[in-house]
């Protein structure tokens, strides 16, 4: 083992490597911009994709006729555990092939894919078209996050991450907008349609501006050996990431935040739609103008505040992440118990101002551990953890359980029980309007108390964000 890795591995029990990180020329920094918003239009789209399912889940629910353990399944396992399982080789090629390459192919991919969820007329088919969004989608945070990593030194490193960030919360609004107004129009299908075809000019800007960087030119541990930027295996940097505390402790926190987090992602545009008697764009508004608007603010102002206060001391980047998502835990329950929209709007906002700043923070002490021929895969290992645990299992056992108190809030006004009886969370058509009132009462009233409980659960994670502080050696950016 080389005396560079030595020191990676050593440095695991709470810190980074210290010491000034190279400087960047002003061609070096403008070139630098231009990737960053390139790579921020290709998060945009991605966020775009796969945000636009949670504003058309119950038309699509009402005109496939599905229950909410197949929305969970569409939104979380169709997508998010299949976009993990392909992670893995995406990751290896990133480490080791053309990380732009990559990124482009994929981009066109997901964009092609995300067209033909428009034509799906079973779960079945859609299930399989969401699936294939994954598989694209899977290359797009590994290959993204290596590239910034390269072009930027660490100390610049949590304000890039913090700006690429922004395409998340920034493409939901957008998608979550253009999939209400198309549904209202003209429909889900059209919505699809409308939202994947452009994809395909973005993978052609990303072939043509981003250049493949050195990697690791901005790490100290490249000027002491040079094969501390080679490509590690998944068994090392597994390795790397479970001996060190830090990580460990941050990778329970993202996995417990992304599990209850999930569910409201997914659900929240059908809870609106169940509680509130309002058209689609109306609703696009709101969850856009209430939860994104204010998560993009928090992974923004959030990676700005933590470096600043990492600046003094680095436990700061976990302290920040565990205060914050505390405060967001009971500002989102009070949303979710408002009986009017207005109010539900702007304390959702609140929750969501304060709830979304783990973005830049967690990702900027994963990186700045672990060496650069090992990010890709220690990226997808957390996104594993995070993603198939939270994403995915979340929405599904949140379907689930939507599914079952929906059936003990309808009780026994039909004896055919909930599901034969309101097919699509609706009754049949040409059924009593008594019976469609009392199956669309029990959905949403319990879609509201799922929420609320998941929800309320989000103050778990920061227990584990304070733990990962307490093991960082106290030393500033």
């Amino acid at each position: 083992m080389s005396g560079a890795e030595q020191g990676v591995i050593g440095s695991l029990s709470g810190a980074v490597p210290t010491g000034p990180s190279p400087d960047m020329s002003a061609a070096e920094r403008r070139t630098a911009r231009i990737v960053l918003a390139t790579l921020f239009v290709v998060y945009f789209l991605s966020s775009v994709d796969r945000s636009i399912f949670g504003i058309l889940a119950q038309p699509v629910k009402e005109e496939l006729l599905l229950q909410d353990w197949q929305i969970g399944f569409l939104s979380g396992v169709a997508f998010s555990a299949v976009q993990l399982v392909f992670g893995f080789p995406m990751a290896r090629f990133t480490d080791k092939g053309s990380r732009v390459g990559i990124l482009s192919v994929c981009v066109a991919l997901w964009s092609v894919l995300t067209a033909l969820c428009g034509l799906a007329t079973s779960f079945v088919q859609l299930s399989l078209y969401r699936m294939g969004v994954g598989v694209g989608e899977a290359s797009c945070m590994p290959a993204s996050h290596s590239l910034i990593s390269d072009y930027f030194p660490r100390s610049d490193r949590v304000k890039a991450l913090a700006l690429y960030g922004l395409g998340f919360p920034i493409g939901s609004f957008v998608g979550i907008i253009i999939g209400g107004i198309v549904q209202d129009h003209w429909g889900w299908r059209a919505a699809f349609y409308v939202l994947g075809v452009p994809g395909l000019f973005v993978a052609l800007l990303t072939w043509k501006v981003i250049k493949e960087p050195p990697r690791g030119r901005y790490d100290i541990g490249a000027e002491v050996d040079p094969a501390f930027a080679d490509p590690r295996p998944f068994s090392e940097v597994a390795l790397m990431l479970w001996r060190s505390p830090v990580l460990r402790q941050m990778i329970l926190g993202l996995t417990l935040l992304s599990l209850f987090d999930a569910p409201t992602a997914t659900f929240l545009g059908p809870f609106l739609a169940r509680k509130f008697p309002l058209s689609y764009t109306q609703l696009a508004f709101i969850m856009s103008m209430s939860m994104m608007l204010g998560a993009s603010l928090s992974t923004y102002f959030g990676g700005i505040i933590s470096q600043r206060l990492a600046r003094r001391d680095e436990r700061w980047l976990m302290w920040f992440t565990g205060v914050t998502t505390a405060m967001g835990a009971p500002l989102y329950c009070i949303s979710l118990m408002q009986t009017e929209w207005l109010p539900l709007a702007i304390w959702m906002f609140l929750g969501a101002l304060v709830n979304a700043t783990f973005f830049a923070p967690c990702y900027t002490v994963l990186y700045n551990i672990v060496p650069p021929g090992g990010r890709a895969k220690a990226l997808v290992i957390v996104g594993f953890f995070s993603g198939f645990l939270g994403l995915s299992v979340g929405p599904l056992l949140a379907g689930i359980a939507n599914d079952v108190v929906s059936g003990i809030l309808f009780g026994g006004y039909d004896p055919r029980g909930f599901v034969a009886a309101c097919p699509g969370g609706h009754a049949a058509k040409g059924a009593a309007v008594a019976l469609d009132l009392a199956c669309r009462k029990a959905v949403g009233d319990a879609t509201q108390m799922v929420l609320i409980v998941t929800m309320a659960a989000t103050v778990w994670p920061c227990w584990h964000f304070f733990r990962a502080a307490k093991h960082m050696k106290t030393h500033s950016l």
